[in-house]
């Protein structure tokens, strides 16, 4: 018997549940938010919005594998080696964001949106990151995808060197 059967079956719905908690508080820090015309703050919750929908899809695509793929726990998604289908499209949707992000900071002038609409003080930070050079935010932005690969690559070397 699983210790936790309701964290192993539903880990997805409670990363789910903390991401929103996140975009409620984000959302009230745009709002609260001085500096920013009414244009640019309907801008910055756009661009937050989106953002917090597509940050819970590697979310969803767990919980698919959990709910109707045959993926036996959350576990599981810590053995990318085993190659479940499910498993390895969750690290793809990791990756394929982190390179989406990237993509849209470097070419799309998404480091002057980030800058100018004060992204990053939605995400802890209390002071206005206008601050913040672009350079840094494009930086940040291009070391995503490569931590998530090394992720990946230390995730599998651990577990398949890890005692059964």
């Amino acid at each position: 018997m699983e210790p936790f059967p309701f964290f192993n079956r539903y880990f997805w719905a409670i990363a789910i549940g903390f991401s929103l908690i996140n975009y409620v508080i984000g959302r009230r820090r745009i709002l609260a938010a001085s500096g920013l015309d009414e244009i640019k703050q309907s801008e910055a919750l756009g661009l937050f919005g989106r953002l917090y929908l597509l940050s819970d899809v590697p979310w969803l695509v767990m919980g698919w594998g959990v709910l109707f793929g045959g993926v036996p726990s959350v576990f599981s998604f810590f053995r990318p080696q085993d190659h479940n289908p499910y498993v390895t499209c969750w690290y793809g949707s990791l990756l394929l964001l982190a390179v989406a992000n990237a993509l849209w900071i470097m070419l799309a002038d998404g480091a002057r949106r980030v800058r100018e609409l004060q992204q990053l003080g939605v995400f802890g930070s209390r002071q206005k990151n206008s601050a913040t050079p672009e350079w840094a935010i494009k930086l940040l932005a291009v070391l995503g995808p490569v931590f998530v690969l090394i992720w990946i690559y230390w995730i599998q070397f651990v577990t398949a060197h890890a005692p059964h």
